[in-house]
Parts: structure tokens; sequence; C-alpha cells
């Protein structure tokens, strides 16, 4: 059975950031585009690299090892040398908590 999961303070990622957190095994990015929080696998999909060493610009984070982008809102692989698109979480915010559908 689903269900939501609370991962972090919504004041932990604030409008421009990115903020990883681990969930039971799985290791999520929480992005902040202009006030909404999208949630994405944290882990590169072309050498596993920490997403939340990156930088996010708009709705698209950049990893920091090889360069590769992808848009938080759909997980796509936008440049290579990523191809792989990340998976998606569902998420909502409940008062000041950040909650990802598991």
């Amino acid at each position: 059975m689903s269900e939501f999961v609370t991962v972090a303070a919504l004041a932990n990622c604030r409008p421009g950031e990115l903020l990883g957190v681990k969930i039971g095994k799985a290791r999520v990015l929480l992005a902040n585009v202009d006030g909404v929080i999208y949630a994405v696998d944290e882990r590169c999909s072309h050498e596993d690299a920490p997403l939340s060493k990156g930088c996010l610009h708009g709705h698209v984070v950049k990893c920091s090892l090889h360069g590769g982008r992808f848009d938080v809102v759909t997980g796509a692989a936008l440049e290579e040398p990523a191809t792989v698109a990340l998976k998606t979480y569902t998420v909502r915010v409940v008062g000041e908590e950040i909650q990802v559908l598991l």
C-alpha cells in the first residue's frame, strides 16, 4: 500500500534549492522550483553521482560529475552523457512538511 512519508521541512528546501533525502533504501532529490516541490531519484542515471551536489536552473538539474541534465518535473534526461530518465515521485506539502508518496 502506498503512503505519503514526511521527508523534510519546507524551510530546508527554499526556491531554487536542491535537497537530497534518504527514505528507507531510496535516495530522493527534492527540488524547489518557484515554490513548487518536485522529487526524482537523487542519483544520476549515468554514473550514479549525487544530483544534490549539482545545480538547479529553473526546472533543470545539472549533475556535477559529467554535466548531464535532467528535468525535475518529468525526470527526462535532457543532455548527454545522461540518457536514462530519473524516476519521479508524487509530492505534497502539508503545513511546513514536504511529503513524498512511496
